[in-house]
């Protein structure tokens, strides 16, 4: 019997904790299709003044030789889930940082001036969130048939999660005529994550008694995976030249896991929890640590295209980018070990289950716009707006395992900058800003009505979320 409810607190356990936990993004990176403020971050030719481009077809338009550095200068982010744990404690997270996005540079084939070799070395701090909240009120939290009136009750949370993103690029690119060009791509990628979750929900028991401390009902839970991951992907790009008209395509392999290794922690303590009317109370105890896990990470097969239009002093861009779909697969899997203590046996099948830390990707298409106009030979303003849709999944498939993401919303961006030339350099500068919001964030746990039925965790509801991230972007071309 006992087995029986360990196994139904398991598995309603799994149901309740799922966590919805810039990191469900594709375009969240200014060097991407819609980038446009920043140099090559284009896959239609708008005679951008940047020595390595997003479509290694537009190395070979212009060959050169040349080196370039960007950076997003005090970058501010901010986080705000208003009801994260209850009504009236909310979940923000904020930092302020400098991120050295890209260094790049090209290379022009002295004898054949249709060729050009390009390099790149570009970070991505995908995400730093980082967020701590806690009840502690009297409230009615335990039945009143063995602790009547309002408890002590103490609910705390915290979670983190870090994800930051590094890739190296060899590209090349070839003009077959005037017109056509074509470029290839190879990219290594290491991803790292460090994904953290707590939280304790405690109430002490009315019995009666005041002498001495009372006896406490405690559920408290913990779950950490900090994992590395290496990849790789290639990228087939073409640009053909109609005069003012220009246009871009641009074909991205999915990701092909090379090598990853995870090290992963959890705990999960019960004490006296009336889970079942006329049963005993439930204690549990429930911790696994496991290392040199194996990782995989998966990035769709993606297909980009652009158009630049040539009008007056200036340039129009329009770029889309289609990313399939990714099934439901498991970044880490937990080992078969023991993870209920004592060896319950037959309750320990579900460890796998209960642990892993798994994704899914829906398939999505993000656009772009952009606007420059050449102001004198000197200077030329530039303005884009981007969607960055996310690609998490609404309705999962299994409401097991855990989910490696924060922001489940939609986001959007918008650069508004120039470019400063000079004889044999560039220099470019703008301003970064974006924003996303929705009504539907689904709280992690809920304090304001914790109680048996609900394993001391609430009912979570659904409640308003916001990013808001603002930022300078600066970068340097020298052509030598």
């Amino acid at each position: 019997m006992k087995r029986k409810i360990i196994i139904f607190f398991l598995l309603a356990f799994s149901v309740i904790h799922h966590t919805q936990a810039q990191d469900a993004h594709y375009w969240q990176s200014g060097f991407s299709p819609g980038g446009f403020l920043m140099p090559g971050a284009v896959i239609a030719n708008n005679r951008d003044s940047g020595v390595f481009f997003y479509n290694p077809a537009l190395l070979a338009l212009n060959p050169k030789s040349g080196i370039s550095i960007s950076a997003n200068i005090y970058q501010y982010e901010h986080l705000n889930m208003k009801a994260g744990i209850g009504a009236h404690n909310p979940l923000k997270s904020t930092r302020l940082r400098i991120v050295p996005q890209i260094v790049s540079g090209s290379i022009a084939l002295k004898k054949k001036k249709t060729i050009a070799i390009g390099y790149a070395l570009i970070h991505n701090a995908v995400l730093g969130y980082q967020a701590t909240q806690r009840q502690d009120k009297k409230m009615d939290v335990l039945d009143n048939s063995y602790s009547p009136g309002q408890e002590f009750y103490v609910g705390q949370y915290a979670a983190h999660n870090h994800i930051n993103q590094t890739i190296a690029v060899l590209s090349a690119g070839i003009k077959l005529n005037e017109r056509l060009a074509v470029g290839i791509s190879a990219e290594g990628q290491v991803r790292s994550q460090d994904y953290f979750e707590d939280y304790r929900s405690r109430a002490l028991i009315n019995d009666g008694n005041d002498i001495g401390l009372p006896p406490l009902t405690s559920v408290s839970t913990a779950y950490q995976v900090v994992y590395t991951h290496i990849g790789m992907r290639f990228k087939g790009g073409l640009s053909y030249e109609a005069g003012k008209h220009h246009f871009g395509l641009l074909v991205s392999s999915p990701l092909i896991s090379l090598k990853g290794f995870a090290t992963l922690t959890s705990d999960i303590a019960v004490a006296n929890l009336h889970l079942v009317n006329n049963t005993p109370s439930l204690n549990l105890l429930a911790n696994d640590r496991q290392t040199q896990l194996p990782v995989k990470y998966h990035l769709p097969f993606s297909i980009a295209g652009a158009y630049t239009l040539d009008y007056g002093r200036g340039q129009l861009y329009l770029a889309a980018e289609y990313f399939h779909k990714v099934n439901s697969y498991n970044i880490i899997t937990p080992r078969a070990e023991s993870f209920i203590r004592p060896d319950t046996g037959s309750a320990n099948s579900f460890t796998k289950d209960l642990l892993r830390f798994r994704d899914e990707h829906r398939s999505l298409t993000n656009f772009a716009l952009g606007i420059s106009y050449y102001v004198n030979s000197h200077l030329t303003a530039m303005a884009s707006f981007r969607t960055d849709f996310t690609y998490s999944v609404k309705e999962p498939e299994n409401y097991d395992g855990h989910l490696p993401y924060v922001v489940t919303w939609d986001n959007y961006h918008c650069q508004l900058g120039g470019n400063f030339r000079r004889k044999k350099a560039n220099l470019r500068a703008g301003i970064l800003l974006s924003y996303g919001s929705t009504n539907k964030y689904k709280q992690p746990v809920n304090f304001d009505n914790p109680n048996e039925a609900n394993l001391m965790l609430g009912d979570p509801t659904y409640g308003k979320a916001s990013f808001f991230s603002t930022g300078l972007l600066l970068s340097y071309i020298h052509n030598l």
